[in-house]
């Protein structure tokens, strides 16, 4: 390590044993970097010597090396230097690494604020070598020195670096280690920075080896590595500890200059070491120190050994600590045994010293404790130790000596006085009860002073590895108001100031209670990688600053103490205001403070700090439930200095908004705080209006990007300014404070129940007053609409989302409100007086205004001054989810004020009740009559208003079947009248479901509209209710008989005739429909007539009749499918050859509509679509593969398209129907490539110069995600859908066709093989060329996840399941 070159011999090549030789010649050339590596760019790796081997190369001066090519690997794990070539590496910072940008930045010195408030900020500073910041979990133990270097030891180096440098790369100085660790498991080495030399401006290092007690210096951590590389001369120094005993470990290095080091050993003896002679030369000595407590060989001070321990390991000391001095050649030096035991002695240059005092304080401290803190007697005194212990610094102001609340041993002068703060501690099982503890010690007494518990931490310090731990350590920096005690996963904070007088202060004080000050802990993740490897501490500079501090790079204002957590760097803790802890208003803990630093400092990246451990200073459940309600509050407000109320972007401010109250209720579920039910419901409600308010503004974003260039402003921003300004807070444009909507959203987000309702009342104002015409009305009264419908349903949804993560798990929703067990909560937002009685307004109006303008009038003379008819269209959309709205509004609040106490707030109740009951039926009227059957029907059952629900069934019911009686086109009265009827067993579905409570408006209604006849042939009816309803009418009891008759019908052989005549002889499709659907009804009659039930209801019908039954219904349903897929598709072609005038002219018109997806030149495609499309149009009954070649090769009009499910769909339907085997397989894959070169990939893989939503957009409108889209909704739970690989769709009837080929002619054949192979072709471009296999997956998750959210939403809307009905393909309208 020391010598300029391997042939020059030193110290560490001298003192090194002989049977630890140089590792073989093979071996170095092994570890040698290969050549290849030395052309990397620039890196650590970059500057180190490839050969070090080599027997004239001179030490290497080395940047950023944390390898070093001389270390050979050691079986034990521990890395050992070569001892010819031990030299100190200097490592040089290039550039620093970019902050991240979540992370802020404090004083343009890089470090980064990991947590802050009104007492300390705790931040991570930047400089840290990158050695260590690449093997963080290494073993590795650190120190932090008042000169702002830190220093890391691991077995094999010793690394300094400037901890304070802002670059995230240091200057750093890395020293190898002369006499490496001989295993993992032995004590790390101990170092100290050694004060600079006279000739250096920088500090040295020494280093000493705990096992071997081998000590190096170095005279200065810079001109080291220069010296040895520029003048080739020795510039380190080597000793060793002679008179060590067998197994005896040196355990602490205490740096007492200028008088020298103190060493203390496992075995209870210290030494005295220098490094310098008595001429300022480099010259290591040690001498074992003894006193007169016994006789013992070696030293003065030797029997320290008896007197402080007599046992292995460790030994007895706690710690042993120099003062703070400006007296030059002698240091006090202290120290003190773990059962309270103190030695303090007066220690000179050259190891000359003196015994100050020598006290046993243990039974004195544990009385103090006891006496001050009632709660140390649940520990035993046999579990006293003294951890650790501080000087008291001497030379402070009068005004801080005022404010501590140490005695007035900190005015004194007397250097024999030794002033010391110590941390005591209890323990049991896994809890400890730790104390700060004065105590005075002079020659002539020692006495116990002030007792300040620790009452945040509890945590016994039990280490996994006691042997290679850093024990806790306290420090008291300037002005000693503040002590820090650093555990190795904790800081507390400790205010030793005096409390602020107070008549409860002076009380305590007097029965020896010492008053509450200010105490908090700041707590390290339980992870292994956050560990406290080391600390120190920053003061403020005063006039007896010794030089080495005066020179420190930065000054600091107050008190921090300076940490080295494993994972992280260098962590510094600073008080804001050191005057403030013995002030009048000293900082206080608060659980809206440590709420805060949950929140908003919870979620940083990297940071070794944690915020959910209810650990530190404890607060009951209701204040941290005030709390929470205060923060959420201001969250919402903006009122919090952690939120900018000046954002650039309100999105991210709103989404940061949420995510605040989000981390906040996750903060306090981690925590287990018992909140009661109201306060989660406001909490709950407070997130709710932050997830409106974020929607709302999109919606205030998109209403300006819609509106014209001369009319920017929206409802949304006429709201803002119509508000009365007592229900805002009104900016101060003399601030610059100009934008009032962002303004409003910045700060009353609380209000946002009164923002809705002005919705209403801005249109009403506006409308009276003739402000603006009916034009910019229906513009306005659309925006409304959407106000409260995007608020109310994100509020609604969000609710019903976040219900468990509130803790109200319990509660039961009906339509995302509370079904009952109102009591005790505030009113509901959703349901406040304001939103209810707002949109009932806005509600009536829009039903008036769309009498009056809708369907827009083709006729006017002025159209300008006509309301939009795109805007009409969209209020009528949505009118129908504006009235289910409006009544749950209603009905949540009936239900509030129905538990309100007051006589008021009752009759308002019973006000609101009957006008639900009244409008639930009322405004489904009012859609029947704008033709809004569906939804009519949906909001009815939702709402259980019977007879709503059965007009609107019945009144559709009619609607179809007129509809289909006046149809032109005998398909689509065929469709119409299987609507009706599938809305006729949707009746029966009800009478099943809601029983008699349905089923008597409905036979009323039957009565009114279509007689008794109606009554009687209605067949859906299980239940026997309409026997019920005629006897429950006497006038109808004269044909009341007739429904009470039941006839019995052999149906065998007609069953037989019309299978048969259906499967194997029907072409015309209508017949073939008609004769399989009435064998399938002769089937079903045939197979349950024979069966009967026994004694125990299991049925004793013929098991052979009924499996023929069922194989044959079978069948008839996949041909009945396949029938209605081909009417499906009939349907869409049947538009565009209506007109034709003969069976010529009508394929022509379909081959010129519907034949566009074929190349011209496949004229063999084209023929094979225009058969089968001609059989189409003669309504002949296709087979299964003609059915596919036409579903994957047809064109369909875009819009009529949204009427049928996805043609490819269908063709996989048709395939797994008509299809078995292996032909069913070869099928499904000729589909899925006609799918996917559909589309031209080429075009859609080029996604240069195209925001996200334009790709995401084009990808929707793909023909394989409409594809996957229908497969997903169509999807069972025992075969969920599986998208195949573009590359399992090649080769697909490319070696032989179908059967429907096999007897034509081999070159029309050939042709046939031709198209299929060009297909192969289009397909296996797009997957080389266009990514298809990756699109194909992007395209497969997107639409699954379309269609799980769609499902989700209809499972939330819906109270029971209901049987699927037949969506006619609607679901797929983006293809």
């Amino acid at each position: 390590m020391f010598s300029p070159s391997t042939n020059e011999g030193g110290p560490a090549t001298a003192t090194r044993s002989r049977r630890r030789q140089r590792p073989a010649s093979n071996e170095s050339l092994a570890q040698q970097p290969k050549a290849k590596r030395q052309r990397l760019p620039l890196t650590e790796q970059t500057f180190v010597n490839p050969d070090v081997s080599a027997p004239t190369g001179p030490e290497m001066y080395e940047v950023k090396s944390d390898k070093v090519a001389t270390l050979d690997k050691r079986q034990d794990g521990i890395e050992n230097q070569n001892p010819i070539t031990p030299t100190p590496r200097k490592e040089l910072s290039v550039r620093a690494k970019k902050p991240k940008g979540g992370d802020r930045p404090t004083k343009g010195d890089g470090s980064i604020v990991l947590t802050t408030n009104n007492a300390y900020t705790v931040s991570k500073l930047p400089a840290l070598p990158d050695r260590l910041r690449a093997d963080a979990s290494a073993q590795q133990q650190a120190d932090i020195f008042s000169n702002r270097y830190a220093l890391s030891l691991s077995h094999t180096h010793a690394i300094v670096w400037p901890y304070t440098d802002p670059s995230q790369s240091p200057e750093t100085f890395t020293f190898t280690l002369p006499y490496p660790s001989k295993h993992t498991s032995e004590p790390l080495p101990l170092g100290c920075l050694v004060s600079p030399s006279a000739s250096s401006t920088e500090p040295g290092l020494v280093v000493v080896m705990p096992v071997s007690g081998k000590i190096a210096y170095w005279e200065s951590i810079t001109s080291a590595a220069t010296l040895d590389f520029m003048k080739k001369q020795r510039n380190g120094v080597e000793g060793s500890i002679s008179g060590m005993f067998s197994g005896e470990k040196v355990i602490q290095i205490t740096n007492a200059e200028s008088a020298g080091f103190v060493l203390a050993f496992s075995s209870g003896r210290l030494a005295y070491m220098s490094v310098r002679d008595s001429h300022g030369r480099p010259t290591i000595s040690v001498q074992f120190l003894r006193t007169n407590l016994g006789s013992t060989a070696g030293g003065i001070f030797g029997s320290i050994r008896h007197a402080l321990t007599q046992t292995a390991g460790r030994g007895d000391i706690a710690a042993v600590r120099a003062e703070r001095t400006s007296r030059v050649g002698e240091r006090n030096v202290v120290a003190a045994t773990l059962k309270g035991r103190l030695h303090a002695w007066n220690v000179h240059r050259g190891g000359h010293h003196d015994t100050i005092v020598e006290a046993d304080m243990q039974e004195e401290i544990i009385q103090a404790i006891r006496d001050v803190d009632p709660s140390a007697t649940d520990f035993q005194p046999e579990t006293f130790e003294v951890v650790d212990f501080a000087f008291v610094p001497k030379g402070l102001d009068a005004k801080y000596r005022d404010m501590s609340r140490l005695s007035n041993a900190m005015a004194s002068e007397d250097k024999n006085l030794q002033h010391l703060l110590l941390l005591a501690s209890f323990t049991k099982k896994k809890e400890s009860h730790y104390s700060l503890v004065e105590v005075i010690l002079s020659p002539a007494s020692a006495q116990v002073g002030m007792v300040r518990p620790i009452s945040s931490y509890k945590a016994r310090f039990n280490p996994a590895n006691p042997v290679q731990s850093t024990r806790p350590r306290l420090h008291l920096p300037r002005p000693a108001l503040v002590a820090f005690v650093v555990f190795d996963k904790a800081v507390v904070v400790a205010s030793i100031g005096n409390p602020p007088e107070s008549p409860d202060a002076q009380l305590q004080e007097d029965n020896h209670i010492i008053p509450p000050t200010y105490e908090d802990v700041i707590t390290l993740s339980d992870n292994n990688q956050s560990e406290i490897l080391g600390s120190g501490f920053e003061e403020p500079q005063t006039a007896n600053t010794g030089h080495e501090e005066s020179r420190s790079r930065q000054k600091t204002k107050n008190p921090a103490v300076v940490l080295m957590v494993r994972g992280t760097g260098i962590v510094r803790l600073t008080t804001t205001d050191i005057d403030r802890f013995g002030s009048d208003q000293p900082p206080k803990v608060t659980p809206k403070s440590k709420l805060e630093q949950a929140v908003f400092f919870g979620n940083k990246q990297d940071t070794p700090l944690i915020f959910d451990g209810r650990k530190g200073v404890q607060f009951s459940d209701e204040e941290v439930s005030e709390a929470a309600l205060q923060l959420s509050h201001e969250i919402m407000s903006s009122a919090t200095s952690h939120i900018s109320s000046l954002p650039a972007s309100l999105e991210d401010n709103l989404s940061t908004r949420c995510q605040a109250l989000d981390r906040l209720m996750s903060h306090l579920k981690t925590t287990k705080v018992k909140l009661d039910r109201r306060t989660r419901w406001l909490l709950l409600s407070h997130a709710e209006k932050m997830m409106v308010a974020t929607v709302l503004w999109k919606r205030h974003e998109a209403f300006t990007n819609e509106r014209p260039a001369s009319d920017k402003k929206d409802l949304i921003a006429e709201i803002v300014e119509f508000i009365h300004q007592d229900e805002k807070t009104n900016p101060n444009r003399s601030a610059g404070e100009v934008d009032r909507v962002r303004h409003w959203f910045v700060h009353d987000v609380g209000k946002v129940e009164i923002f809705i309702a002005w919705a209403y009342e801005v249109i009403k104002y506006m409308y009276k007053d003739h402000i603006m015409d009916d034009a910019k009305i229906t513009r306005l009264m659309y925006e409304a609409q959407q106000v409260n419908l995007v608020a109310l349903m994100t509020a609604l949804e969000y609710r019903q989302k976040k219900l468990s993560f509130y803790g109200l798990e319990d509660e039961e929703l009906q339509f995302g409100i509370l079904r009952d067990n109102y009591d005790g909560l505030a009113e509901p937002w959703t349901g406040c007086h304001y939103i209810c009685n707002n949109l009932k307004r806005l509600l009536e109006l829009s039903h008036t205004w769309l009498d009056q303008y809708y369907p827009p009038k083709e006729k006017t003379k002025d159209k300008t001054k006509q309301p939009d008819p795109a805007l009409l269209e969209k209020i009528n959309l949505e009118i129908a989810n504006l009235s289910d709205l409006y009544l749950v509004s209603l009905l949540e609040a009936s239900r509030w004020n129905a538990v309100q106490q007051d006589a008021k707030a009752q009759k308002w109740s019973e006000h609101l009740s009957k006008l639900y009951d009244s409008d639930r039926n009322d405004k489904v009227l009012s859609l029947l009559r704008l033709g809004k059957w569906d939804e009519s029907i949906n909001i009815a059952e939702k709402h259980r208003c019977w007879r709503a629900l059965a007009l609107a069934m019945i009144e559709q019911i009619n609607s179809l079947r007129s509809e289909a009686t006046v149809s032109r086109s005998q398909v689509d009265a065929r469709e119409l009248t299987k609507q009706a009827e599938l809305k006729e067993r949707q009746i029966g579905v009800y009478f099943d479901k809601y029983g008699e409570a349905f089923a008597f408006p409905t036979y009323d209604i039957l009565l009114d509209n279509a007689g008794v006849q109606a009554v009687l042939d209605f067949s859906h009816d299980n239940h026997g209710y309409r026997t019920s309803f005629l006897r429950t009418k006497p006038e109808l009891a004269k044909i009341s008989w007739i429904n009470d008759i039941q006839r019995e019908r052999d149906i065998g052989h007609a069953a037989e005739t019309l299978f048969d005549l259906g499967i194997t002889r029907e072409q015309q499709v209508w017949n073939k429909k008609i004769e399989l659907s009435l064998g399938k009804l002769a089937l079903l009659a045939e197979s349950e007539k024979p069966a009967s039930s026994d004694l125990f209801g299991f049925k004793q019908a013929n098991v052979e009749v009924e499996g023929t039954s069922d194989e044959k219904i079978e069948i008839i349903d996949d041909q009945l499918h396949l029938i209605k897929i081909q009417d499906q598709l009939y349907a869409q072609i049947f538009p565009s050859v209506q007109m034709a005038v003969d069976e010529s002219a009508e394929l022509q018109l379909a081959m010129e509509n519907h034949c566009l997806h074929i190349p011209k030149k496949q004229k063999a495609l084209i023929q094979v679509f225009e058969s089968s499309m001609k059989r189409l149009l003669k309504h002949e009954a296709l087979d299964a593969m003609s059915l596919i070649d036409l579903l994957t090769l047809v064109h369909l009009p875009g819009e009529t398209a949204a009427d049928i499910d996805d043609p490819f769909y269908l063709a996989l339907e048709a395939a797994s129907l008509g299809l078995k085997g292996e032909e069913s397989k070869m099928a499904k894959r000729l589909i899925w490539r006609r799918c996917f070169i559909r589309d031209d990939w080429t075009k859609l893989n080029d996604t240069q110069l195209k925001d996200d939503s334009f790709v995401g957009e084009k990808l929707t409108r793909t023909t394989l995600f409409s594809a996957f889209i229908s497969c997903y909704q169509k999807q069972r739970i025992d075969e969920p859908f599986q998208p195949t690989r573009p590359s399992d769709a090649l080769g697909a009837f490319v070696d032989d066709l179908d059967s429907r080929w096999a007897s034509w002619e081999k070159s029309y054949r050939d042709k046939l093989l031709d198209a299929m192979k060009w297909e192969d072709s289009v397909l296996r471009k797009y997957i080389d060329k266009a990514r298809l296999e990756e699109w194909t997956r992007t395209t497969a998750e997107s639409a699954e996840t379309l269609v799980a959210d769609s499902v989700d939403e209809a499972t939330r809307a819906a109270t029971e399941d209901i049987p699927d009905l037949q969506t006619n393909g609607k679901a797929n309208g983006l293809h």
